[in-house]
């Protein structure tokens, strides 16, 4: 029995150690195949997670194009911007409304934020926007905190500058601009941008030079709200 017990021993080990292999090996078949899974789901998630946060952004973007809607008393119009040519000579979009779409030269183009600029050219289904930081861009503006009056001018690379300020106005950096209406163009009232730095110059200077950050960020703008007829009345602002 010792003998043969031996032997029958000797015969199962290679047996069972086969048998353990190809378990082990099932095993491990089964992991890949779970990992897979889980790395499907995951990637599905990720997926996920970016539409929910698009949705979101684009949620916060229509609801701040709504309230400069509400606030200006007039018909508009909501576009998409599909072309950008921010070159350092020139600023302007192309937006996906044309004549078609009851889009006329000279009509003024609003952010969420305040006003970007002016239509300049319209075809049958798209037109183009001159912004505000364009050299060949003015608007008549207001610093809201002293009603001082000024001409805000297209100053390039997403930036603008207060032209024929003079000296002695009190000009603070922080300072909110807003369109004064004077130019019969744009409604007044509304937010172009803020007061970004001041220099006053040498003695001889008659003018200060003051540099304005556009409300919005040019180079991120994605949807405008163009005003279809002439000068609104817009709500004061708070």
């Amino acid at each position: 029995m010792d003998f043969t017990g031996s032997m029958q021993r000797g015969l199962s080990t290679p047996t069972a150690w086969i048998r353990h292999l190809w378990h082990s090996y099932i095993a491990l078949q089964d992991v890949k195949l779970e990992n897979e899974i889980l790395r499907s789901e995951i990637e599905r998630l990720q997926e996920e997670n970016v539409r929910y946060r698009e949705a979101l952004i684009a949620n916060a973007r229509l609801k701040m194009l709504l309230g400069i809607k509400k606030r200006v008393k007039t018909a508009t119009l909501t576009a998409d911007v599909v072309g950008l040519d921010l070159a350092p000579w020139s600023a302007v979009l192309t937006v996906n409304a044309g004549r078609k779409s009851g889009i006329k030269q000279g009509m003024v183009v609003l952010s969420g934020a305040g006003v970007i600029g002016q239509v300049i050219s319209v075809s049958l289904n798209y037109s183009r926007v001159l912004l505000a930081s364009d050299y060949s861009s003015a608007i008549a503006v207001l610093v809201q905190r002293n009603r001082a009056r000024a001409i805000l001018k297209g100053a390039g690379q997403g930036r603008c500058s207060l032209a024929y300020v003079e000296k002695d106005v009190d000009i603070e950096i922080g300072d909110n601009i807003i369109t004064s209406g004077t130019d019969r163009i744009f409604p007044k009232g509304l937010l172009v941008g803020k007061v970004s730095s001041v220099d006053e110059g040498s003695v001889s200077d008659l003018f200060q030079t003051v540099y304005v950050t556009p409300v919005t960020d040019l180079e991120k703008i994605e949807e405008v709200v163009i005003l279809l007829k002439g000068q609104p009345l817009v709500e004061a602002l708070n």
